[in-house]
């Protein structure tokens, strides 16, 4: 286990939501990854995945043992950090979040409150002087909606057009209770940035990231330029998707068919 440091650690724990530059904001801090090293441990979805195991699963389930087992995972991770003398912490993961809202039976993020206490909790065991700031990127509802619609038809076997899948998850992209839900729950302030207002930002989504990070403006000069990670799709390819997740094909089948349709 690595010591306890002598000094307050910042961490920064971007935990949602899907479909709000996300993709884009941790590809930025991975490409960047050397420059960003002296400075910060980077906790992504690779170094993560034991972690997102649980929290996908408490999202699903909300049981006790999954809650569990996101606090001794997180807590394994955080043990074997080194950041030596000088370094503090970004964790950048839309599935600290759970399972994106609009899947069957997970119609909104309700659990992401008992999902942050628990992430809080861990951190102050570890960094007891911790100074914490979570951080949600968000997203005009409407245009969440289309994107998450579209992110399922592709990625699962969603059957539902977007007019049902709206119907069926009024709550999804209402994020402001779930926001203040999750300060109540939390010594940590939490703070936001919609889509809308980082894309002409320096590094685009990933520009709220550095601030909360004091990352200093010598060290940006070295840092490539954002890059939009998920275009938008064609509307005639989701109505393909659609289509391929409404046939009788088994699970090998369709994916080898989406994937032909998608170029993959």
């Amino acid at each position: 286990m690595a010591e306890a440091l002598d000094r307050p650690v910042r961490v920064v724990v971007h935990m949602g939501f899907h479909k709000t530059g996300t993709t884009s904001a941790q590809s930025f801090l991975r490409r960047n990854g050397k420059h960003l090293w002296p400075l910060m441990a980077l906790g992504l979805r690779q170094q993560l995945e034991p972690v997102l195991f649980a929290t996908r699963a408490y999202s699903t389930w909300r049981d006790f043992l999954s809650l569990e087992k996101l606090r001794l995972r997180l807590t394994d991770y955080l043990a074997g950090l080194d950041l030596g003398r000088k370094r503090d912490l970004l964790l950048s993961s839309e599935e600290l979040a759970g399972h994106m809202a609009g899947r069957a039976g997970l119609p909104d993020y309700s659990a992401v409150p008992e999902i942050a206490q628990v992430i809080e909790d861990c951190l102050l065991a570890r960094f007891p002087e911790a100074d914490i700031t979570f951080f949600f990127s968000l997203r005009a509802p409407a245009a969440w909606m289309k994107s998450a619609w579209g992110e399922h038809v592709k990625s699962s076997r969603m059957t539902l057009d977007y007019d049902s899948f709206a119907t069926a998850n009024p709550a999804a992209a209402n994020f402001a209770p779930i926001i203040e839900a999750t300060q109540s729950r939390l010594r940590s302030p939490v703070q936001t940035a919609w889509l809308e207002e980082m894309a002409d930002l320096p590094f685009g989504p990933a520009t709220p990231l550095l601030d909360l990070m004091q990352v200093p403006a010598a060290r940006r000069d070295r840092l490539d330029a954002a890059r939009h990670m998920n275009p938008h799709r064609d509307p005639a390819v989701l109505d393909a998707l659609l289509a391929l997740n409404r046939s009788d094909m088994d699970d090998d089948a369709l994916r080898a068919a989406k994937d032909r349709l998608l170029g993959r």
